[in-house]
């Protein structure tokens, strides 16, 4: 198999145009693949990240007045959506720890001692100091050993429609841990949708805390693009596969994840901790 690095042109007709540039040989092409390595982790912390934001949204969007009012002006059934709000609001839950999980194991596995207490401590920080933290982290466990949050719905003729999670029934579990005391400060009533604007600035501060103790690669791997793309003369690099050299049959096209590279910097860049200065070589 023969490489060819070449520039990936305007799309034409539904199809871009493709200017072969040099050939590259595949000891060369691998190393430089190398530096991608960041784009995986960037595409799977973001999709994890993203499936927090969505499932929140999600279940502030079932749990609206205007959501439960329809429903119960269609005549959904009060069990079914009793079901569907424990159902949206342990997805919110299982997510947010799914996402805490795969942070820890990346950096468990790729990073020192050193990262691994900093990422610990700033966890234990946002428990320490934020009530709507500790009650999701808690939450699921919660979900496992005891119950489901919402446990009744009710509606009246001044035209109160509600589904609820009361205080007295999650009180019926006893390991809260440091949410207990949080519960019993809250209205008999709890409004978990409320709960979950705030977590979502924590998951987004979380999110670009990650990208930190990778910044070392993430700028090592922008600045070889860079000297990659100066040593062949292109913008928007693309490797051509040939089969046999001098012909073009059955030739394939390997697309970069240059887009997620890119991203990855731009969050590293957004970091109220990292401070980056872009010298250009003459």
């Amino acid at each position: 198999m023969y490489y060819f690095v070449s520039e990936q042109g305007e799309r034409v007709n539904g199809h871009f145009e493709v200017e072969v540039k040099d050939e590259i040989s595949e000891k060369e092409l691998n190393d430089f693949m190398k530096i991608f390595d960041m784009s995986g982790k960037y595409h799977n912390i973001t999709q994890i990240k993203e499936m927090v934001v969505l499932n929140g949204f999600d279940f502030k969007k079932y749990m609206a007045y205007e959501n439960i009012y329809k429903m119960s002006e269609d005549k959904v059934d009060h069990e079914q959506m009793i079901l569907d709000a424990n159902r949206l609001v342990l997805n919110y839950a299982t997510s947010i720890k799914t996402y805490i999980d795969m942070e820890t194991r990346i950096l468990n596995k790729e990073k020192g001692k050193e990262e691994q207490k900093d990422f610990h401590e700033t966890c234990a920080h946002f428990y320490d100091t934020s009530k709507e933290y500790r009650f999701w982290v808690n939450l699921r466990n919660y979900a496992v050993h005891c119950e489901l949050p919402y446990c009744g719905y009710r509606e009246s003729e001044a035209g109160e429609r509600a589904i609820f999670c009361t205080k007295e029934h999650l009180l019926e579990f006893d390991n809260w841990k440091h949410s207990k005391k949080d519960i019993l400060e809250m209205e008999d009533e709890i409004d978990l949708p409320a709960m979950v604007d705030e977590m979502g600035g924590i998951i987004y501060a979380l999110y670009i805390d990650f990208f930190r103790y990778f910044g070392d690669e993430i700028i090592d791997a922008m600045e070889r693009f860079s000297k990659f793309c100066e040593k062949y003369d292109v913008k928007h690099p693309i490797i051509m596969k040939l089969p046999k050299k001098g012909s073009f049959e059955g030739a394939r096209l390997m697309p970069l994840p240059i887009e997620h590279l890119f991203d990855s910097f731009d969050v590293l860049k957004n970091h109220p901790k990292v401070n980056i200065t872009i010298v250009s070589e003459k």
